[in-house]
């Protein structure tokens, strides 16, 4: 029999094999150890988060709110180090094969969930957790569904067949699922007409729909699904009156349901719409949503404090954009003025679509810049809003900018004035992912002296298995390997403009 089928069989089998310290795909010369084991681990996702972005949130806090980040005081002090992000056959990753690398330990081809590309399942960490007893939850500001959060639970070779994995939840059986993504669960905009909320319901989950309706519950077990899609951007939550809860106002919700668990649990946290927001280059909805996740990081410390049994992961899957803080006037003297435009700022790019609709008169769109980004927008300017709605005539490229027309509305308002800064001085060099390395960080006890560096994406997987006394090795395939199966089946690569994490 074939090495891969045996190990294939070992997967299907549920068996947990011996794995050898640091055994990675990428980095195997830096080999962290905790040297300690934990009843309760956290991990938290910032989605398409770069240091861009930190420098950014880290400066508009520092200068417009006058506190400093909680992410920045963590970094000071806390072990932290940068990961490598390439997914198998591919410099540039998406969240699927990052999830991936971080749940199962192993480098997969971009657009399966736990699956190599011949469609050998792998098992990921928090599968394992609930067979020794953990409880599990999956909380997220994009669907409850998405990549990220179903590559710690769940088998699928693709990505985007989010309505069966709304099945494989129900199947799977976590104790919290908080998110988006009503149509994947309501019967009437699901194909096959199930109605999920009732079969969670009669599993014996509280189903919750609203803000209100997620403070009042007492259930032990609960699902929350807040929007049809992803959740609102946190700017247009803050200051349109959208009536969903916080990242924070989730997780407030799930660690005491989690807490309650003898045997302890598992939960991932993620802050999902940073990502979304540095595709569509709108440096206000970024901003904000990195805003939302420090506050979140701060309760999640709170936590770890005051259970010290408790392992918390912050990482980065990949970057996103990203959106630069560039240098203005001379000897950049003038730069921080654009941080300071960026309060006027009241609301994304994807709520300003909903306003203008999709035939916009030119007093419209003026308004609506000057009321929503604080921007004066130029005749020219104007004129390349309308023509990307209504004609879809999209700038500067499709190339470089795949999500339309947002980038195109994003164009509109580009600072021009190198000299002194009238709009945000931020600029998108694309709105896809990049191969950049991104955060790793660690809180909890017994940390001390521990030295991170730069690691592999795959070695999260190490460090989380030995915090929760789990050793096993999901199958390897080489890239030669998948890139055999690729020139065979071409059809089973995504274009980019179909990968949103």
């Amino acid at each position: 029999m074939r090495r891969r089928e045996l190990l294939k069989g070992a997967v299907l089998a549920g068996a947990l094999a011996a794995l050898p310290r640091g055994v990675t795909q990428g980095a195997p010369q830096n080999r962290p150890v905790l040297g300690r084991r934990y009843r309760n681990l956290i991990v938290f996702v910032y989605d398409g988060f770069s240091w861009e972005d930190y420098a950014i949130a880290q400066a508009y806090s520092r200068r417009r709110l006058g506190r400093t980040l909680h992410l920045e005081k963590l970094l000071a002090r806390y072990p932290n180090g940068q990961i490598n992000t390439h997914s198998l056959t591919s410099y540039v990753t998406e969240s699927s094969a990052a999830g991936n690398a971080f749940s199962c330990g192993v480098k997969t081809v971009n657009g399966g969930l736990a699956i190599h590309a011949d469609g050998t399942p792998l098992k990921p960490i928090f599968a394992a957790a609930k067979e020794v007893g953990k409880a599990v939850g999956l909380v997220t500001t994009t669907t409850v569904t998405h990549a990220t959060p179903a590559s710690f639970v769940v088998s699928n070779p693709d990505r985007n067949a989010e309505a069966r994995i709304a099945e494989q939840y129900l199947e799977f059986g976590a104790e919290v699922y908080l998110g988006g993504g009503n149509r994947f669960f309501q019967a009437r905009s699901r194909p096959d007409g199930k109605d999920l909320y009732e079969a969670f319901s009669q599993k014996g989950y509280g189903v919750v729909r609203s803000a209100e309706e997620l403070a009042r519950s007492n259930a032990s077990r609960i699902i929350g699904i807040f929007s049809e899609s992803h959740l609102p951007y946190e700017i247009d939550r803050r200051f349109q009156g959208v009536g969903v809860p916080s990242l924070k106002e989730m997780v407030q919700a799930a660690l005491p349901r989690l807490a309650a668990y003898r045997q302890g649990f598992v939960l991932q946290v993620e802050a999902g719409r940073i990502d979304h927001a540095n595709h569509i280059n709108d440096p206000g909805a970024t901003l904000w949503d990195v805003l939302a996740a420090d506050e979140t990081l701060e309760l999640l410390t709170t936590f770890v404090d005051q259970h010290p049994d408790t392992l918390l992961l912050v990482v980065s899957d990949h970057a996103t954009g990203p959106g630069v803080l560039y240098g203005a006037g001379r000897s950049y003297l003038e730069s921080s003025i654009g941080l300071d435009l960026l309060a006027a700022q009241r609301a994304s790019l994807e709520w300003m679509r909903r306003v203008l609709g999709e035939r916009p008169e030119a007093d419209q769109v003026r308004e609506a810049y000057r009321a929503l980004k604080g921007v004066a927008l130029e005749e020219a300017e104007v004129q390349m809003v309308i023509e990307a709605l209504t004609r879809k005539v999209y700038r500067p490229d499709a190339v470089r900018y795949g999500i339309q027309p947002d980038n195109t509305l994003s164009w509109a308002m580009v600072q021009r004035n190198p000299s002194r800064p009238d709009r945000p001085n931020i600029g998108f060099g694309s709105g896809q992912h990049t191969a950049s390395p991104v955060m790793l960080l660690l809180y909890g006890q017994g940390l001390r002296g521990l030295s991170l560096g730069l690691l592999d994406n795959t070695q999260v997987f190490g460090l989380m298995g030995e915090a929760l006394g789990l050793r096993y090795q999901n199958p390897t395939m080489s890239e030669e390997e998948a890139l055999e199966l690729l020139k065979a089946r071409p059809q089973g690569v995504l274009h980019p403009s179909e990968v949103w994490a």
